[in-house]
């Protein structure tokens, strides 16, 4: 059997990761990026919003969106969420963030309750996005 072989490309984003990270902002592979879970920490590495799920989310979304913009990407590029709450009770006000900063675009999306690695953090974000051409060729250029 044949495999398809598919160039695979790691990306950290300043402020967001390094190359020291465990792991990536993103993974490109084709025009597809997989995007890291994103959670509310600032760039020098405070979190955001304790105790506010609302400020929590809009920070993990803006960090999700500057890993989308380094391939000329935004929100309305991603397909599928996967989203981790630290609690059920969050779900309500999580939405109501989340459906602002979507502003009508809706990619498909599990929501899962779990613990978090920092029991500070209330919500993390980890996406799929489909690249424009521009990105994917914005991405390749910056190898």
């Amino acid at each position: 059997m044949t495999s398809i072989q598919i160039p695979v490309r790691t990306v950290d984003v300043p402020g967001i990761t390094t190359e020291a990270s465990p792991y990536p902002a993103a993974t490109l592979a084709g025009g597809t990026l997989y995007v890291s879970g994103q959670v509310s920490f600032s760039d020098d590495g405070l979190v955001v919003g304790e105790g506010d799920i609302e400020a929590q989310t809009q920070c993990s979304l803006e960090r999700l969106s500057r890993v989308l913009a380094t391939y000329g990407a935004g929100l309305a590029n991603v397909v599928s969420c996967t989203v981790y709450l630290k609690d059920a009770v969050l779900a309500d006000a999580f939405n109501k963030t989340w459906v602002s900063a979507f502003d009508g675009h809706r990619p498909s999306r599990a929501t899962v309750v779990a613990e978090l690695l920092d029991p500070r953090l209330l919500v993390e974000v980890q996406a799929i996005a489909c690249l424009p051409q521009t990105g994917a060729v914005r991405a390749e250029a910056g190898k």
